[in-house]
């Protein structure tokens, strides 16, 4: 029986498992072991047939539904080479402001970059960029202060989340997952983009990628939004999870 037949299975449910992907090929006649067979769940996730939306938690794909990817500007790629040539081995991550433009009704014509980094060494990673960038940098600014001294191509300097989700082409790239996240839970982010909004966001997201909901409830406790995303989505948005 082919892989196509075998996954057609698999869409009854929101979701499956690994255990539950091994069973319904082996009850078509399929003698792979288990580690060929994870092998051959790994293929069907590089090629897009099967996305990931949650831990141990995969969904069968659709003409829509993809993986998330940004192609990042070519200045944001260069603060990325330079802070992991200054700073190699630190966690950071960069979230280009016109990366909402795909979701939001009110387009965004100017961007803003916002490099986040770990605290304890956030101060360093300041001077050594306004260095680089002079008079472009602005280190945790408050709304109030965003607002005065904004203007197109900034570097906003925050402090990163411990345990925030890492891209998956690149460590340093934004995962939509924390995205998503960040607009519910980051006063800056909530001055800037109108909550009314979310919805649009969500749904737009939630419709056209895979999102893994295991990290996305799991960053988003580490904020102390997972209530609020939860009620969000519930009461908000016609989102059906995946996954619990």
């Amino acid at each position: 029986m082919s892989i196509q037949v075998q996954l057609s299975e698999l869409t009854e449910n929101k979701s499956f498992t690994f255990l539950e992907f091994f069973s319904v090929n082996q009850n078509n006649g399929c003698s792979l072991g288990e580690e060929a067979m994870r092998k051959r769940l790994r293929g069907l996730l590089k090629s897009g047939e099967v996305v990931r939306v949650g831990r141990n938690a995969y969904c069968v794909s659709n003409q829509t539904l993809r993986n998330y990817r940004y192609e990042y500007s070519a200045e944001s790629s260069d603060i990325a080479k330079a802070v992991m040539k200054a700073f190699p081995g630190m966690e950071f991550n960069i979230f280009e402001l016109v990366q909402l433009n795909e979701f939001v009704n009110h387009q965004i014509a100017h961007n803003v970059r916002f490099l986040s980094v770990e605290g304890d060494i956030i101060n360093y990673v300041f001077n050594y960029l306004k260095e680089r960038y002079p008079g472009r940098i602005l280190l945790n600014p408050t709304p109030e202060m965003y607002h005065q001294y904004w203007y197109d191509g900034m570097i906003v300097l925050t402090k990163r989340v411990t345990e925030a989700p890492i891209g998956e082409n690149e460590p340093w790239e934004s995962r939509l997952e924390k995205i998503l996240v960040d607009l519910m839970s980051d006063n800056l982010l909530q001055d800037i983009i109108s909550q009314s909004e979310l919805t649009a966001v969500f749904e737009g997201a939630f419709e056209h990628y895979a999102i893994d909901e295991s990290c996305l409830f799991r960053y988003a406790k580490r904020r102390n939004a997972e209530l609020r995303l939860k009620t969000l989505i519930r009461e908000k948005t016609t989102i059906q999870l995946k996954v619990g």
